[in-house]
């Protein structure tokens, strides 16, 4: 865990909400979490695509965990490569920014919605509402020493004329440092004055959708992801469901139960291209495979209340909800529970006994396979018993780069 300390710019220094936070503490896990909220999701998920349900969640866990240096009162950057270090940068600035506004406002990462940009004109990143009253964040990371670019940046997209009025409009800044630098890192706020300006129209119901659905676009299967989200687009919240079924395991903690996904690190994109180039046999690679990168695997799952909740459209029980937080973290294993209800599970070398059977070594072989076959172009029949009356039991013809094709799954 990361302390960082709160610097509050001479531009924010007559805010009395600023003054209520010295610091923000940040786990690795924690702001792998935020890292995924901030990348942008497809409107439609490709059926086929390992890519995206295979290969993006453990390559972005990886890179974190390659170029990102967590101490008491720092975070480092450790890359040298100027295109890695500004995304990785980025991550920090956003994960640092919102858990920044999450205390700051006592309120819920679920609550935290995308601002859509403007035609023309600049925009913030995030926005959330609390007691009748919107707030928008722009979230910055830097490994600079001086933060006035960052500063005016914020300032000038606070002053356009396009946007809507809220009650406060502010600026974070991380700033996290290179690898050879020893001083603490900082967490800069920027902004001016707010405005008592209550909301319009409260769309935090649709909200937590939209950010659950960040999350449901890895974890359920796909073609049960886009029934989710095209209802959710088109505001006809009635028809909004997660299929509690079609999701691939359950995992137990603390009394209360998950469903979710299971992700490797052998399952990166270049490790199954590598199985074409090398002239081995796919049983002898995954072994020279597994020697090498380990069994590193990882769960993210969604709480059953919350999942029964949305079916429901309880929209008073997701306002108020809010999970235990809780933290574990060790050599070989990491849990983050976080108040929206989204549970982290990091295992290495299969010191996680539950993930394990959850995700056994068969099934990353087998998952490593398809993949394989799907970057060689080589789809395969599906193979499943039809359900169709005139042709019940009969394999399916459909061909599918999956397991099954989306009627059989």
């Amino acid at each position: 865990m990361t302390e960082i300390e709160i610097v509050i710019d001479e531009s924010a220094k007559d805010v009395e909400l600023f003054k209520s936070l010295k610091t923000v503490s940040l786990n690795k896990t924690e702001l792998f979490k935020y890292a995924i909220m901030m990348w942008e999701v497809p409107h439609h998920v490709v059926d086929s695509d390992f890519d995206y349900l295979q290969s993006k969640i453990p390559g972005l866990e990886m890179l974190l965990s390659d170029f990102i240096e967590f101490s008491d009162k720092s975070i480092k950057n450790l890359s040298n490569d100027d295109r890695v270090k500004k995304i990785v940068s980025e991550a920090v600035g956003v994960g640092v920014g919102l858990k920044y506004t999450v205390d700051l406002l006592e309120t819920n990462p679920n609550k935290f919605k995308k601002i859509e940009p403007l035609t023309d004109g600049k925009y913030l990143d995030y926005s959330t509402i609390k007691d009748e009253k919107e707030y928008e964040i722009e979230t910055k990371g830097t490994v600079q020493n001086y933060y006035t670019t960052f500063k005016n940046d914020i300032l000038l997209k606070k002053e356009d004329s396009k946007r809507k009025k809220v009650h406060l409009r502010f600026g974070t800044i991380a700033m996290i440092k290179n690898e050879d630098d020893t001083n603490n890192s900082k967490c800069v706020i920027v902004d001016d004055p707010p405005e008592n300006i209550q909301i319009e129209n409260d769309d935090t119901f649709k909200t937590q959708l939209l950010t659950y659905a960040t999350f449901l676009s890895y974890i359920i299967d796909t073609t049960y992801y886009n029934r989710y989200i095209r209802p959710l687009k088109a505001n006809k919240f009635q028809k909004v469901r997660i299929n509690e079924n079609k999701f691939f395991g359950k995992y137990n903690y603390l009394g209360k139960e998950y469903y979710g996904e299971c992700f490797d690190y052998r399952l990166v994109k270049e490790n199954a291209e590598n199985i074409s180039k090398e002239q081995i046999k796919a049983r002898d690679y995954f072994k020279i495979l597994t020697d090498k990168v380990g069994k590193n695997k990882i769960f993210i799952g969604l709480d059953t209340e919350i999942i029964d909740a949305i079916n429901e459209k309880n929209v008073e029980f997701l306002d108020n909800f809010n999970s235990d937080v809780s933290v574990v973290e060790n050599k070989n294993q990491s849990i983050f529970l976080d108040k929206d209800g989204i549970i982290i599970i990091k295992s290495k070398n299969g010191s996680d006994k539950q993930l394990e059977k959850i995700l056994t070594e068969e099934e990353v072989f087998r998952r490593l396979g398809l993949y394989s076959n799907y970057i060689r172009g080589e789809s395969h029949k599906c193979g499943a018993p039809c359900r169709s009356r005139e042709i019940e039991g009969k394999p399916c013809d459909i061909q599918t780069y999956r397991e099954n094709c989306h009627f059989h799954r």
